[in-house]
């Protein structure tokens, strides 16, 4: 399997890549920088795919999720002849949105990015970066920026022996005595992997649609709402069919549980796993997402994004989170200066997300049932308040002149604190499919790998 996602040259204006501009490192950065104007040269999607490991950051995603738009601008930075960052942006009146999301940069990358689109693009008042985590903030620079979720990320061993040795004890214990008793019930279970050419796209929708069924009975049962987006779930599909994992178990035949991912440069994004709440004795979700993660390990994976949603199972698994930031950034203090109401709404946002966080850490810890029931209704406002203002956004996001904030492609991914990691709807295909998928003999049996 390519460890890079194909992309139109059509479509992304690759051919004869224009308007190059380079520039010698600036404000303290050992950083050489290039910028492409409204094109994506070849090199530049497996640069993306090498470097961020990102669905978020891929030029192919990023298509499929802006197709009428224009190509957006293109910066590379080197350092000694190596390329160590890249990211593609869009000029939205006087200020730029980066599209690149779900990526870490260190302060010599987004110091050597700003000061080379500035210098670039005069009359740019600030710089909108969304979902990004940050090894340092800027230094050169004035900015703002705040914490608002996390991306839960697992970094690979070279092995599944090596990454079960890892595991807690009391947590190989627990997996072990799951997995026996489900193999002791049903002699007959299987956990089959397939690559994204194993599986025809019919099957692949089938399976999805199965586990979205899952998920959403899961979460019913749990008092709980699936965040679910028919249109993303067709892009996720559309990126499967060329760079997924599939993972189904089966028992008597019927798929009980499985989940499915996309290989981006060496690292995977887990997009959807799920089993039958019938099964939830068995802890079949838990094992699943072990059964996924040895996969991953298996096809050379270096690390595992689990995404967003704060969840024990992740911390099980050895997952750790990365904070993701929304992060502005200005040319000068004086420009700063000239912009009260951006300055003001990212300093009152931030404290407001900081409040909720730290009331939802605190209400959690409360166990008597008066603050159980304040925390429940506490959720079920926040999940209103939370709908109404993507909504909100969308609407704004669709009519550019409103002077929206952040743009539509840095929006989608906004509620990233809820469990989305059903992340699609799937109600595009039919309800009336079969419950059986694949044919393939299963690569691993799940007795080898606890």
């Amino acid at each position: 399997m390519s460890n890079h996602l194909p992309v139109s040259a059509t479509s992304l204006n690759l051919a004869g890549a224009a308007a190059i501009q380079s520039q010698a490192p600036s404000l303290g950065t050992d950083i050489v920088s290039e910028i492409y104007k409204q094109s994506i040269p070849a090199f530049v999607s497996m640069a993306l795919d090498r470097l961020h490991g990102s669905l978020y950051a891929s030029s192919r995603y990023l298509q499929l999720s802006d197709p009428e738009k224009t190509t957006p601008n293109t910066w590379v930075g080197y350092r000694s002849g190596e390329i160590v960052g890249v990211l593609l942006f869009r000029i939205e009146g006087q200020r730029i949105i980066v599209l690149c999301e779900v990526v870490t940069l260190d302060s010599l990358q987004i110091d050597a990015f700003a000061a080379s689109v500035f210098s670039n693009f005069p009359g740019i008042r600030h710089i909108a970066f969304n979902a990004v985590s940050l090894s340092l903030p800027p230094t050169f620079l004035p900015a703002q920026f705040y914490p608002f979720s996390e991306n839960y990320v697992l970094t690979l061993p070279s092995s599944t022996e090596t990454y079960m040795a890892m595991l807690g004890k009391s947590t190989r214990q627990s997996l072990r005595g799951y997995r026996n008793r489900l193999l002791r019930d049903f002699p007959d279970f299987s956990w089959t992997a397939y690559a994204c050419d194993e599986l025809s796209i019919e099957q692949q929708c089938q399976l999805v649609l199965i586990l979205q069924r899952f998920k959403r009975e899961s979460m019913t049962a749990r008092g709980k709402s699936a965040a679910i987006d028919a249109t993303e779930t067709q892009h996720f599909l559309t990126m499967a069919a060329e760079c997924g994992l599939f993972g189904v178990a089966k028992v008597n035949g019927r798929i009980c549980a499985g989940a499915f991912s996309c290989r981006i440069g060496d690292s995977y994004v887990m997009l959807l796993s799920a089993s039958d709440p019938a099964m939830s004795v068995y802890r079949l979700g838990l094992l699943t997402c072990l059964w996924s993660v040895s996969d991953c390990i298996q096809r050379g994976g270096r690390q595992c994004h689990m995404l967003w949603g704060r969840y024990q199972y992740k911390h099980q698994l050895l997952a750790e989170p990365k904070n993701l930031y929304r992060l502005i950034v200005y040319p000068s203090f004086r420009q700063m200066g000239t912009q009260p109401l951006t300055v003001l709404r990212m300093f009152f946002y931030g404290r407001y997300v900081r409040s909720i966080h730290w009331l939802q850490d605190y209400l959690q810890r409360e166990k008597s049932p008066g603050w159980q029931w304040f925390y429940r209704q506490f959720r079920y406002v926040k999940k209103i308040l939370s709908t109404a203002r993507n909504k909100f956004i969308r609407v704004r996001a669709s009519n550019p002149g409103t002077g929206t904030y952040f743009s539509l492609t840095t929006e989608v991914h906004n509620n990233k604190d809820i469990d989305t990691a059903g992340n699609a709807e799937g109600n595009f295909i039919s309800a009336t499919r079969t419950n059986s998928i694949g044919t393939a003999t299963p690569t691993r049996c799940p007795m080898q790998t606890l």
